[in-house]
């Protein structure tokens, strides 16, 4: 009896664990990031602040003096090429750098812009399969060539380590940051298409 009441337990414990992170409690971004996502996430149609919001989440919680361990700087977490393409002076401030908010986060969402606007013609002409917001963030993590490849969303090895819980957390994420939208959201699909990610414990 024992060992049944403490499986139940752990069944309890790990559907909350989930129930709490598919719907996140409401939460708000940093307020210093707050006029520069919405900024940015006007760049293109597509892209929202709050999508936006939760990939920093993501990516560095919020915090500008992020370096990942294989250097990716800023809270936008850029490796120092890809920064080199994308790099915005955001704030007209006569330089560019992915440790500044205004910086970092309208170079986020120009990439971001630009990755979308590859996957939803990828989708479009066939080339690939699924949801373009999906496989834009899997480009972000992963690269677009590896999305390319694929097809869609990469899935082996690390992109199944990785890349698909990256896109899924922000998909669960998303949510709490939807004020920073007006209430309009371009997450709004028929399903998901995380692939492989259906027997994961997120």
């Amino acid at each position: 009896m024992k060992r049944i009441t403490a499986s139940l337990s752990a069944t309890v414990a790990t559907l909350a664990a989930s129930a709490a992170l598919a719907s996140p409690a409401s939460a708000n971004a940093p307020a210093s990031f707050e006029p520069w996502l919405q900024r940015s996430a006007a760049q293109c149609s597509g892209i929202s602040a709050s999508l936006l919001a939760a990939q920093i989440q993501a990516e560095s919680d919020f915090r500008t003096d992020a370096v990942s361990r294989s250097g990716a700087m800023g809270p936008a977490q850029f490796m120092p090429g890809t920064w080199a393409i994308w790099r915005t002076d955001g704030d007209g401030s006569g330089t560019s750098d992915p440790y500044s908010i205004p910086d970092a986060v309208m170079a986020q969402g120009r990439f971001m812009c630009h990755l979308y606007g590859q996957t939803s013609a990828g989708v479009r002409n066939g080339t690939m399969r699924g949801y373009a917001l999906d496989l834009a963030l899997a480009a972000y993590n992963a690269g677009l060539g590896a999305v390319q490849r694929a097809g869609g969303m990469p899935s082996g090895g690390e992109y199944s380590t990785q890349t698909q819980p990256y896109v899924a957390k922000i998909k669960a994420l998303e949510p709490r940051y939807r004020y920073l939208d007006g209430g309009a959201s371009p997450l709004h699909q028929a399903g998901l298409d995380f692939g492989s990610l259906a027997g994961l414990p997120f």
